[in-house]
């Protein structure tokens, strides 16, 4: 994925995760921040160097495990430091953050890594990075993304709407 689509992603998960509104902006670095071993692997490594998770691009840092282990640390520093909320609230935007890049780009062919190596990797295939399938999907974030900021902001509306069904469903 390119770096615009994960940026829409990491928005959208903030609003979908309820990141606090201060918190948002590490949400975006979140979202951005796997792509870091960019700047010191390969995107593919020389022949005859084999591939690892920490020569290459989508490699430790795209590894479930880490957003695992972001998660497990904001459950442990809220509930042993709960006083601290207002802190631990940023590492709780960057973990959705985070999560959102790797959802993103398990959608892509080459998808994630889920084991000890570079393989086995975990895709569901749906598109090539900087394709027309990313492109649709980035349309489909940022429609979203307008959508649930719509509601957000108009939380009388939902409540209308959710209201005027009550009297369609019946529950006996």
């Amino acid at each position: 994925m390119k770096g615009h689509t994960h940026i829409a992603g990491g928005l959208l998960f903030a609003f979908l995760f309820n990141v606090p509104g201060y918190a948002i902006p590490m949400a975006v670095i979140g979202s951005t921040f796997p792509d870091i071993d960019l700047s010191f692997t390969y995107y593919i490594p020389p022949k005859g160097v084999k591939t690892t998770l920490f020569n290459t691009h989508r490699g430790i840092t795209h590894h479930p495990a880490i957003v695992v282990f972001l998660f497990l640390l904001w459950v442990f520093l809220m509930n042993k430091y709960p006083q601290y909320k207002f802190y631990w609230d940023f590492l709780y935007g960057f973990w959705v953050g985070y999560l959102s890049h790797l959802v993103l780009d398990a959608m892509t062919k080459k998808g994630i890594p889920v084991g000890l190596g570079y393989y086995p990797r975990f895709s569901f295939k749906l598109m090539k990075t900087g394709g027309t399938g990313e492109k649709f999907v980035f349309g489909l974030i940022v429609v979203l993304l307008i959508g649930v900021i719509f509601l957000k902001a108009n939380p009388q509306l939902v409540e209308n709407v959710f209201s005027s069904f009550k009297g369609l469903i019946k529950v006996s």
